[in-house]
């Protein structure tokens, strides 16, 4: 999962899937390739709320910096990231390979 982008491809039985027609940037690749899609809902992807109330995300990003708002690095917009925090998804402890602890803005943990 980048910033603004989540790309994904489904391994059935050890598999990967092949394409052997993409599209980069409007030009169609004719050669094999792994078949990967993107949605553009990556973990800085900022949440928001439209005026009748729906729920939407992106495509503004909080970006490196200040990043989401669990970073504590200024990030005042919820993000995908913070969303997987509070939810549960994001060990707080061990984040970043145990680089970063997130424990205390986990309402969960307080």
């Amino acid at each position: 999962m980048g910033g603004t982008s989540f790309d994904m491809s489904l391994i059935t039985e050890g598999r990967i899937p092949i394409s052997t027609n993409s599209v980069i940037h409007g030009w169609h690749i004719i050669a094999p390739t792994i078949d990967i899609q993107t949605i553009g809902a990556g973990g800085g992807s900022i949440a928001w709320v439209d005026i009748s109330g729906g729920l939407h995300v992106g495509p503004h990003s909080a970006g490196a910096t200040p990043g989401p708002a669990c970073y504590m690095q200024g990030g005042e917009n919820a993000t995908v990231t913070d969303a997987d925090l509070l939810l549960g998804y994001l060990n707080p402890d061990y984040f970043l390979g145990g680089e970063e602890n997130l424990t205390e803005l986990n309402p969960r943990r307080q």
